[in-house]
C-alpha cells in the first residue's frame, strides 16, 4: 500500500474515531433524556387523570349533598313518611339525577329496598346490595362500586364512583346513593386531557376505551379499588423517531466528515508524499546508474532539506564516480600495459640472445654460423609469431565490437557449438542437457565465441586425465542460463578472484585474455559469467543472460 493511500486512510480514521466514540454516548444520553421526558409527561398525565377522577368524585359528592339538603328532597321525605307508595314512584329519581348532573342515583328505604332508581328504573322494589353497601362506608368520599345499567346489549355491570347520604324526617329515614358512571364519556375526557389511550377496566373486561396511540407503547395503571382500574397507554414513537433522526443526522455527518477527511487526506498526502515519491524515484534511478538525477520538486521544512541534500549528494556522487571511473580506467590500462609489456618482454629475451649469438659467431667467422642461423631464425620467427598473437588478442580485447542483439535460442546455439567437438580427444566424453525454448537476446557470433572458448578450456583442462564435459541449458522466469562443467582439476580458490582479469593465466602458452574477453562480452549483454566447482573435482562456468519474453 502506497504512503499516500495510508495517509488518506489515516485522515479518514481520525475523522471517524471521534464520531464512533461520540455517537454511542450521545445516543445513550439522548435516549435517557427522552425517557426522562416521557416519564415526566406520563407522570403529569397520570396526575392529571387522578385529579380529573378526584374532581369527578368531588362533584358527585357535592351534587348528592346539595340534593339531600334541597327543599325538594325534604318535601319528598315528608310525603314518603305519610304515604311512601304514593310519594316515591319508579320515575322519581330520574329527574333528580339529571338536575344534579349525576349518572347514578338510587333512593333506598331503611332496609335497603330500592324505592326509585334513576339509572335503572326497573330496580324499584328490589334490593341492590352493592349500591346500598355504600351506606355503611364511614368516609363521606365517593367509593368505586359496580353498578348495573341497561344498554344496547342488555344489562351489564359498570364501575361508578358513588357516595351515600341519609335523609331523615321524624322517625323516617331515606338513603340517597348517587355518583357518576366510569363510562365512555369519562374515558374520552381523560384521553383528551392526557393525550393517552385510556381504558376503563372492570376486572379483565374493558368497559370503555378512548383514544389511540402509535406503537411502541408504555402504560400506567390507576387502581380504583376492586371495582375498576384506569389504564393509560402512552406512545414512545416520538422518542423512537427522535433517536432515529439523531442517528441519521450522525450518519450524514459521518459521511460528510469522512468525505471531507478523505479529500483533505488526499490533498495533504499528495503534498507530503510528492517529494518523497520524487526522492524514491530519484534514488531508484541512481541505483540504475543515472548519476545525474536531480529532484525538481517544491518542498519546505525537513523534506525540503532532504531534497536539497539528495540533489547535492547526486552531484557529488556523479563527480566522485567520474573521478573514480577515470582513476580506475587509468589504473586498469596501466595494469594492462604492465602485463602487456611483461608478455612482450618474454619473447624479446630469446630474440635478443639469438641475435647476439649470431653476431658473435659472425664476428669470429665460425663455420657453425649457417647452422646456428637456421636454428636462431626458427626461434626468432616463433617468438615473433607469439608477439603477433599477443598483439592480436590485445587488439580484440581493446576493440570489442558492440553486440548486435537478436533473439537467440541458447539450446540450438549450444548444440551447434558442441557439433564442432563431435570427435573429442580420447578419454573425454561430452554430454548435453538442453531445456527447449530458452531464448535470450544476444549477439549470436559473440555468444558462440564465448561458448567455444569455455568448451575449449574444459577440454584442455581434461587433456591429461580425461573426464566428462557437461553443457546444460535451462531457464527461469527472468533468466537464461548455460553451464559448462568439466571434471578436470578445477580452479584453486586463490585464483578465482583474478581468473577474469586480462593476462592472468595458469595455462602454459596462454595469453590470459580469453576469459577476460568472455566476461566482457557477457557484461555488454547485461549478463554475467561466474565460476564455481570444488578444487580437484572440476570447474563449472555459468553464463547468465536476461531471458527474452
Amino acid at each position: 500500500m502506497r504512503l499516500r493511500t495510508r495517509l488518506a486512510l489515516a485522515f479518514a480514521l481520525l475523522a471517524l474515531v471521534p464520531l464512533a466514540v461520540m455517537v454511542p454516548f450521545t445516543l445513550t444520553e439522548l435516549r435517557a433524556t427522552l425517557s426522562r421526558g416521557l416519564d415526566a409527561r406520563m407522570d403529569g398525565a397520570t396526575a392529571s387523570a387522578q385529579e380529573a377522577l378526584e374532581r369527578a368524585a368531588a362533584n358527585a359528592r357535592r351534587a348528592v349533598e346539595e340534593l339531600v339538603e334541597s327543599p325538594a328532597m325534604e318535601d319528598l321525605a315528608r310525603e314518603a313518611r305519610e304515604s311512601p307508595a304514593r310519594a316515591i314512584r319508579a320515575d322519581t329519581a330520574q329527574p333528580l339525577m339529571k338536575s344534579r348532573g349525576l349518572t347514578v342515583l338510587s333512593l333506598f328505604d331503611r332496609k335497603g329496598t330500592t324505592l326509585s332508581s334513576g339509572h335503572l328504573p326497573a330496580r324499584r322494589g328490589d334490593p341492590d346490595p352493592a349500591l346500598f353497601g355504600v351506606t355503611r362506608e364511614k368516609s363521606s368520599k365517593p367509593v368505586p362500586v359496580k353498578v348495573s345499567v341497561r344498554g344496547d346489549q342488555g344489562l351489564r355491570e359498570v364501575p361508578a364512583l358513588v357516595t351515600a347520604r341519609p335523609v331523615d324526617y321524624g322517625d323516617s329515614r331515606l338513603w340517597v346513593v348517587g355518583g357518576v358512571l366510569l363510562d365512555q364519556g369519562l374515558a374520552a375526557h381523560l384521553s383528551r386531557l392526557t393525550g393517552a389511550e385510556v381504558s376503563l377496566l372492570s376486572g379483565d373486561s374493558v368497559v370503555a376505551k378512548a383514544g389511540s396511540v402509535t406503537p411502541p407503547t408504555v402504560s400506567r395503571v390507576l387502581p380504583l379499588g376492586e371495582a375498576a382500574t384506569v389504564r393509560l397507554v402512552f406512545s414512545r414513537a416520538a422518542e423512537r423517531e427522535a433517536t432515529v433522526g439523531v442517528f441519521r443526522s450522525f450518519l450524514l455527518l459521518a459521511g460528510l466528515g469522512l468525505s471531507f477527511a478523505v479529500l483533505l487526506g488526499l490533498m495533504m498526502s499528495r503534498r507530503i508524499t510528492q517529494p518523497v515519491e520524487a526522492l524514491t524515484s530519484g534514488a531508484r534511478r541512481v541505483g540504475e546508474g543515472a548519476l545525474d538525477v536531480q529532484v525538481q520538486v517544491k518542498a519546505t521544512g525537513e523534506v525540503g532539506e532532504l531534497v536539497k541534500t539528495f540533489n547535492h549528494m547526486t552531484t557529488e556522487l556523479r563527480s566522485t564516480t567520474e573521478r573514480l571511473v577515470a582513476t580506475e580506467r587509468v589504473a586498469a590500462w596501466q595494469e594492462v600495459a604492465r602485463r602487456l609489456a611483461h608478455e612482450i618482454k618474454n619473447p624479446l629475451t630469446p630474440i635478443r640472445m639469438s641475435l647476439e649469438t649470431l653476431m658473435a659467431v659472425q664476428d669470429a667467422q665460425d663455420e657453425r654460423f649457417p647452422a646456428l642461423f637456421r636454428d636462431s631464425a626458427g626461434v626468432i620467427l616463433e617468438e615473433v609469431d607469439r608477439l603477433k598473437r599477443i598483439v592480436d588478442e590485445f587488439s580484440r580485447f581493446a576493440r570489442l565490437p558492440k553486440p548486435q542483439l537478436e533473439p537467440v535460442d541458447l539450446g540450438e546455439l549450444a548444440q551447434n557449438v558442441l557439433s564442432l567437438y563431435a570427435s573429442p580427444p580420447e578419454g573425454i566424453s561430452i554430454h548435453s542437457e538442453v531445456q527447449p525454448g530458452v531464448v535470450a537476446k544476444a549477439d549470436r557470433d559473440q555468444l558462440t565465441q564465448v561458448l567455444v572458448n569455455l568448451v575449449k578450456n574444459a577440454e584442455e583442462a581434461m587433456a591429461k586425465g580425461g573426464g566428462a564435459l557437461h553443457v546444460r541449458v535451462k531457464g527461469s522466469d527472468h533468466e537464461a542460463v548455460v553451464e559448462v562443467q568439466d571434471s578436470g582439476p578445477g580452479i584453486p580458490p586463490e585464483h578465482r578472484a583474478r581468473i577474469f582479469e586480462p593476462y592472468f593465466t595458469t595455462k602454459e602458452g596462454g595469453t590470459g585474455l580469453g576469459l577476460a574477453i568472455a566476461a566482457r562480452i557477457l557484461q555488454e549483454h547485461g549478463g554475467k559469467l561466474d565460476v564455481g566447482g570444488e578444487p580437484g573435482q572440476g570447474a563449472c562456468f555459468t553464463l547468465s543472460l536476461p531471458r527474452e519474453r
